[in-house]
């Protein structure tokens, strides 16, 4: 049953675009855009916010499991206001 379902997975593949077939000024416009979110987010952050969470992702390393539950509740919390910020940052309209 296993093969099977990894048969499967390998036909599903895409195929990557080439770099010329990259739209590379719309791929910098959204980054740049991207960018500017997370900066807002974490400048919404104090000092003390920022140390914490930057420790936090550290003890993580990208697992959620690998933080207690307190933890993860303070970075979600974290998170949250980032995300904010980030949200009520003005967009400008090309």
């Amino acid at each position: 049953m296993l093969a099977g379902s990894l048969g499967a997975m390998s036909q599903s593949r895409r195929r990557l675009p080439s770099p010329r077939e990259v739209p590379w000024p719309e791929l910098r416009r959204r980054a740049a855009v991207i960018y500017l979110w997370l900066q807002a987010g974490w400048d919404e952050l104090s000092s003390s916010e920022r140390t914490e969470a930057r420790r936090l992702i550290t003890k993580s390393r990208g697992r959620p499991r690998n933080l207690s539950r307190d933890e993860t509740r303070r970075l979600g919390q974290l998170a949250g206001r980032a995300a904010g910020a980030a949200a009520r940052r003005p967009r400008r309209r090309h």
